[in-house]
């Protein structure tokens, strides 16, 4: 019987199969065979020093590899994360660093199969709180100025938040404000897939409170008559979640919301023409303020006659306080209506949907 191997027997052993099957990516003829030999090597790791001698490998690949080497790298994220789940909580910030640098990926599927992966992360590696797995998303999405980089984080961050169990909503709250500035700030490009990422914040419970939704509500008004499809979209999404999730504090936009939806309802783009009607029927669910309001007491209103008198007058004080005219070009949000500093896609598609 032969003696054991030494540990550093076994690592070099690990690096230099991981390697070599990185390298018969590039070829089209070895491709599918390395593919499979390194998804049966990430299954069957059992040691932190294996765990981590492996992530190094996938990590050290550069932006000069060709693109199935850098798909399939971030692909091995998704399944070790499906795999080994919370064994993989010492490498989180590793496994996170190796998505956020091929956010810049020109490939649009490498930049997909890391929102795939950080989307596995976030359900099975549970034991750090998710914050650890948000900031750097968070941080790139405020200094990088990069298009993809932009989008890529956006999807990832949103992705994340719809698969976690516990998507620290407070974290999530406090976190909103920020990104409603970016979303309003013209150095910020990737202005759908930002938009689509509020709504996930929103989906959560994120907005759960009136000086949130005073700001956002207005902001995501706006964008209704963004020039980009995409972003017109992605507001009358998250829109639709505002009226799901916040059908008590959303009351006050009601009419608001209703008037504006009921103005776009007829989108040049069947996609987002389908998007605003869904969300205007989610509106008119709400409950309006006057629902909630019950009829005065005599002591209020010293005749029928009166009463009347007294609703119609704020009926109308309120219609001028929240009407709202269709912008007619591209809108960027007042700076008036910037979030209280104290305030606690890939979405851009290259083609254009049909139209009807």
């Amino acid at each position: 019987m032969s003696p054991p191997r030494k540990p550093a027997a076994v690592t070099s052993d690990l690096k230099h199969r991981v390697i070599t099957c990185l390298n018969k990516l590039s070829d089209r003829d070895t491709l599918s065979v390395a593919a499979t030999e390194l998804e049966s090597i990430a299954k069957n790791l059992t040691s932190p020093d294996s765990f981590l001698h492996f992530l190094n490998c996938i990590h050290n690949t550069d932006s000069s590899s060709k693109s199935p080497v850098r798909k399939q790298c971030v692909c091995l994220l998704t399944l070790l994360s499906r795999c080994h789940g919370n064994s993989l909580s010492p490498h989180l910030s590793k496994m996170i660093s190796t998505i956020t640098r091929r956010l810049r990926d020109p490939d649009s599927a490498v930049r997909s199969a890391c929102v795939e992966a950080t989307s596995a992360m976030s359900s099975q590696i549970t034991d750090p709180p998710f914050s650890t797995l948000s900031r750097p998303f968070i941080d790139l999405l405020t200094v990088d100025q990069d298009f993809n980089a932009q989008i890529g984080a956006a999807l990832c961050l949103a992705a994340a938040i719809e698969a976690a169990p516990e998507p620290e909503v407070e974290h999530l709250r406090k976190v909103l404000p920020r990104l409603g500035k970016l979303v309003k700030g013209e150095g910020f490009k990737a202005k759908a897939a930002l938009l689509s990422l509020i709504g996930s914040i929103v989906g959560v419970g994120g907005a759960s409170s009136k000086g949130l939704l005073d700001w956002l509500v207005p902001c995501l008004v706006e964008f209704l008559s963004s020039e980009d499809w995409t972003a017109r979209k992605a507001a009358a999404e998250a829109l639709g979640k505002v009226a799901t999730m916040e059908k008590k504090l959303a009351r006050e936009h009601k009419a608001t919301c209703l008037t504006s939806l009921e103005s776009r309802r007829f989108d040049k783009v069947k996609v987002v023409r389908e998007t605003m009607n869904r969300t205007l029927e989610l509106w008119k669910e709400v409950p309006s303020i006057s629902e909630e309001i019950s009829v005065p007491s005599q002591s209020t209103c010293s005749s029928t006659d009166n009463a009347a008198g007294i609703c119609i007058s704020t009926a109308s004080k309120n219609s001028k306080d929240i009407d709202f005219k269709t912008p007619l070009s591209k809108k960027t949000v007042p700076a008036n209506r910037s979030p209280p500093p104290d305030a606690s896609f890939d979405s851009c598609q290259k083609t254009k949907p049909g139209k009807e």
